[in-house]
């Protein structure tokens, strides 16, 4: 499949390495359906690239996924390329001693990246494959993941998150490779983002780029490689593709 006959939906588009994976390729010629949950950013990326279709969507919400994808569908029937993208990255050890309150790590924030980071992947895959299949439709999903699915420090939440995406990732290719779908994920190691700069601090990045033997975090557009050669390669499926600089975890 080329860039240029794909028609692509992704999540978390509005910002950060989704909104700069829907410019371009929707400037490649794909049809590209962009969610999000926040319309504002949603209406910049418009103004952007007018070409991008946009829909407001809370991904961990079952009812408005299955409403979301179905509209899309109604519009394009030859989706085949899913792009499950949003996520979010929140940092806590299991047991905080500083914390004189409540040491344990808190049940809501773990809730909210597990809902935030797998149920979306769950719940719009889910969607998306379905109509794929009923309109006998080939193509790809596609995870990003992340290396702290190798069990990062003082990441229970979000290494947990990426774990079971790998897993699902993995399952998903042997499930549906018969009907022509691939199932792929991403995962990149320390990515020079605002939200790598928001959630880790300097110091801490800083270790981190000295551990990884390309001394450097990696470019956003690195990813969208990555991302672009899952797409193009129809013979690439169940795997974890890698992108990290040599740093492990």
């Amino acid at each position: 499949m080329q860039i240029e006959n794909a028609n692509i939906i992704i999540t978390g588009a509005a910002s950060g390495l989704g909104k700069k994976m829907a410019i371009e390729f929707s400037s490649n010629g794909a049809n590209v359906f962009a969610l999000d949950i926040n319309q504002n950013l949603l209406s910049d990326l418009k103004k952007l690239h007018k070409k991008i279709e946009i829909f407001q969507c809370d991904v961990t919400n079952r009812a408005q996924v299955g409403t979301i994808v179905n509209k899309i569908f109604h519009l394009n029937t030859d989706i085949n390329v899913l792009i499950n993208n949003a996520g979010i990255m929140k940092n806590s050890p299991l047991i905080n001693l500083l914390n004189s309150n409540d040491r344990k790590h808190s049940f809501e924030l773990f809730d909210d990246v597990i809902k935030t980071n797998l149920y979306s992947v769950f719940l719009m895959t889910s969607s998306v494959v379905d109509n794929m299949i009923i309109h006998r439709n080939k193509g790809v999903i596609i995870n990003i993941s992340s290396i702290a699915s190798k069990g990062n420090l003082g990441q229970t939440a979000y290494s947990a998150s990426k774990a079971s995406v790998n897993a699902m990732t993995k399952v998903w290719s042997k499930e549906l490779g018969p009907f022509g779908i691939r199932s792929i994920a991403i995962s990149p190691g320390f990515i020079d983002t605002k939200g790598t700069h928001s959630a880790i601090d300097e110091k801490a990045l800083n270790s981190w780029i000295d551990k990884t033997p390309l001394k450097r975090t990696g470019r956003v557009e690195e990813i969208i490689k990555s991302v672009r050669f899952s797409i193009e390669n129809d013979f690439f499926n169940g795997e974890i593709l890698q992108i990290n600089g040599g740093l492990k975890i």
